[in-house]
């Protein structure tokens, strides 16, 4: 199974997905993931969460061109 590092998460939203975590019933990050990736309600987002998800995800394309570079 396959390993990711995000760097960089902003306390609040950490502490958001946390929560989110324990409400959903889930054991590990992967599940939640699975399962957030398959919900159909609706999730809300800000303007502050956004840049916050695509700070993340910058972020961890540096690391993996950095990882694949002296793989």
């Amino acid at each position: 199974m396959a390993t990711i590092l995000i760097k960089n998460v902003p306390e609040d939203l950490l502490k958001e997905l946390k929560r989110l975590k324990v409400e959903m019933g889930c054991r590990t990050w992967a599940e939640l993931l699975a399962k957030l990736i398959r919900s159909e309600r609706v999730i809300l987002l800000t303007e502050d969460d956004f840049e916050n998800m695509r700070e993340g995800v910058q972020s961890f394309l540096n690391l993996r061109g950095t990882v694949s570079e002296r793989w």
